[in-house]
């Protein structure tokens, strides 16, 4: 099940803090790209961003959420709070510097107030934005959401894919994070899909590689059964896949999904930097329809993302916490943001 937007009356009227100069400045430029949209209709663009712990300071009894509480280890403030959704709406707006970014797809976020947050009380909010958030029964639970710009992509439908109650029965599994499609049409007049991801983290051992492994099967089904129909099909997978291209789990993927481009696959650096170490386990795959025009993907390299990394050197991702210390950064992940025109 899916939610569409909903406001929540706690966030909306009870949150009050001093907006830095610099988010002022981000606010006037979000209102600018309105007026420069019109400027650029021709070129669409997606990131995947994977938010790290963007909770809200409710605690939800179904979850694991104490952690993330103003009374919990993290002392997660209404600032807080407040401080992460700017933060992702600085992220929104740097991906993409000629026009507000078309769709975001965004991993660990754990409530709808997160995202009426980021809509309504951000710089985003001149900017119209809708967004899908996915029911979960993640432990702690975080979800993954897509949020959109309703005039750049008109949704037409979504659905989730889920692993089924009788394998989970069967295996004794708790479930976990589904896999969202969510299709619409674009100014171009075709149908775009988008599939958005969060697989289960290599931290669950061998119980989450099973699940990853099944849900990728589960998806290639789907997305098979798309392109069959519609050979033509323009398909966006996206996500935080939890495991490398080279892993085991995403060369099995490729090979029962071969029509599907891997974006990253041959690229150096990486989104996530683990043990001195950068991968890519976030990545945005596409359709032959899109792997044949040109298109740009790249990583988003602003500085304020980074911060030294005293440990292995160089930098590293700017995060929310290290361990249990506040640092007020952004995310352990880097955003990946995909762009492509609109014309054939």
């Amino acid at each position: 099940m899916v939610e569409k937007e909903k406001r929540n009356s706690f966030f909306h009227l009870s949150l009050s803090i001093r907006v830095p100069f610099f988010l002022l400045l981000f606010s006037l430029s979000a209102l600018l790209s309105v007026e420069v949209f019109a400027q650029h209709p021709s070129l669409f663009s997606l990131v995947s961003y994977n938010c790290e712990n963007a909770f809200d300071t409710i605690h939800s009894p179904q979850h694991q959420d104490t952690d993330f509480l103003p009374s919990g280890k993290q002392h997660w403030t209404r600032f807080r709070f407040a401080r992460k959704m700017q933060r992702v709406a600085q992220v929104l707006l740097a991906a993409d510097t000629l026009k507000p970014v078309d769709i975001a797809v965004l991993q660990e976020v754990e409530s709808d107030s997160c995202l009426s947050y980021l809509i309504h009380q951000t710089p985003l909010a001149s900017l119209a934005y809708n967004y899908l958030l996915t029911d979960t029964h993640d432990a702690r639970g975080i979800r993954l959401a897509m949020v959109y710009q309703p005039l750049c992509f008109h949704l037409i439908d979504y659905k989730c894919i889920s692993l089924s109650d009788s394998l989970l029965a069967a295996r004794g599994w708790r479930d976990t994070r589904p896999v969202l499609h969510a299709w619409g049409r674009i100014a171009s007049g075709d149908t775009l899909h988008i599939y958005a991801v969060h697989l289960p983290s290599q931290l669950g051992g061998e119980e989450a590689r099973q699940k990853r492994t099944e849900l990728l099967r589960l998806l290639a089904k789907d997305i098979n059964e798309l392109i069959r129909q519609w050979p033509d099909s323009r398909i966006v997978l996206a996500g935080d896949f939890n495991a490398p291209p080279a892993s085991k789990d995403i060369k099995s993927f490729a090979r029962l999904c071969p029509s599907l481009h891997n974006l990253v696959a041959q690229l150096p650096s990486g989104s996530y930097k683990y043990k001195g170490v950068w991968e890519w386990i976030d990545q945005i795959w596409v359709s032959p329809s899109l792997a044949r025009i040109s298109t740009s993907f790249r990583t988003l390299t602003s500085p304020f993302l980074f911060q030294t990394d005293h440990s292995f050197g160089g930098s590293k991702p700017f995060r929310s916490y290290q361990g249990p210390v506040y640092l007020g950064g952004f995310s352990d992940h880097l955003p990946v943001v995909y762009q492509f025109p609109l014309g054939d």
